[in-house]
């Protein structure tokens, strides 16, 4: 009898949880249904809460970046990057509400909210960090030029990234009422003003989610051992196309119930214009990639495993937002050129 010939089938071998992962595992769940109990209730009121978060975020940021390089710097030096980093999230607030004022002093009233429209940081707060950060360096020779690059550096990112999360959470308002659109639920006023946020950062999180179970369960291939040691080929691939698609869902549902991302990315209806969203989608999940690697470039270049422990197996504040940076300056370029026509001098 010739010799029966059993079809070869693909086999997928699922790693084991050890204990250290499934406690790392059990960590991490917790700890993420904690920050979200804090981050969706100040999310969704706005206003003074949400600003609140993000200012206590950037304050946790600028402790962790300068505890990084395991320095022992003056006190001024913690001013100066302080009080700059600070400035370029909030200049803009207090330029719009002051040429406000000066405009209608009779009708004036305050904006947290308002004139979100383009990104804005103030060119005299940068001169002013590097002419201080440089004055530093001069006075004290244990004051390097790679401090100084390192800390301007991380002011600028800090800066610019909460901006940018701001920016995602309020461009909407001008945008969807100058459109003529409705963005309220009869539940909640803002629905569709959140939308834009919502999904930037939900696509990041799922990346970021799917990336770390498909790397933990089919996870083998080193992706880049010099940065992050643990990431994976599997897991970067997991969290790009999961993490696209679960985007791509969430847009669609919104889209479907007439809460469109942007009036200039709707998926259905006339003006649609469905291949912005789908582009955002699976590049998303690349810039939170290179902002998670970033970091991590960073971790490794001051021999640090986590910029703190603040959230136990998280990690810092960093560690937590290293994606969130980047995709919500990312997502705020777009969202500026696709609306303003590509307009590059806006």
């Amino acid at each position: 009898m010739s010799e029966q010939k059993h079809p070869h089938h693909l086999e997928i071998e699922v790693n084991k949880l050890d204990n250290e992962k499934k406690a790392s595992l059990a960590n991490r769940v917790l700890v993420a249904f904690a920050i979200l109990a804090v981050v969706i209730p100040c999310l969704v009121l706005g206003g003074y809460f949400f600003f609140g978060l993000i200012l206590a975020a950037a304050i946790l940021s600028i402790y962790e970046s300068i505890h990084a390089t395991r320095k022992k710097y003056k006190w001024y030096v913690w001013v100066i990057v302080y009080l700059t980093t600070i400035s370029f999230i909030y200049w803009g607030i207090v330029k719009w509400n002051v040429t406000d004022y000066l405009a209608n002093k009779e009708t004036f009233v305050f904006s947290l909210e308002s004139n979100y429209r383009s990104l804005f940081i103030s060119i005299y707060a940068i001169a002013t960090e590097l002419g201080l950060l440089f004055f530093c360096a001069v006075a004290h020779e244990d004051f390097s030029v790679a401090d100084i690059a390192f800390l301007f550096l991380m002011s600028i990112l800090v800066g610019i990234g909460m901006q940018s999360v701001l920016f995602t959470r309020y461009y909407t308002f001008p945008i969807f009422s100058d459109a003529g659109y409705d963005t309220s639920l009869p539940s909640f006023k803002y629905w569709g003003s959140l939308v834009l946020f919502f999904f930037a950062q939900f696509t990041c999180v799922m990346t970021d989610t799917w990336a770390y179970f498909t790397g933990v369960f089919f996870g083998k291939h080193k992706m880049n051992p010099r940065i992050s040691p643990k990431k994976t080929w599997e897991g970067f691939f997991g969290g790009w196309i999961l993490g696209g698609l679960s985007g791509l869902a969430f847009a669609m549902i919104n889209d479907a119930n007439g809460f469109p991302i942007l009036p200039t990315m709707k998926i259905f209806g006339e003006g649609s214009a469905w291949w912005w969203v789908v582009l955002l989608c699976f590049t998303i999940p690349l810039v939170g990639t290179l902002g998670d690697l970033t970091f991590s470039f960073i971790k490794r270049h001051f021999g640090i495993k986590d910029f703190s422990k603040i959230f136990g197996a998280h990690g810092g504040m960093l560690d937590r937002i290293d994606s969130v940076i980047f995709v919500a300056i990312f997502t705020s370029i777009i969202a500026i050129f696709v609306s303003g026509g590509w307009n590059f001098f806006a």
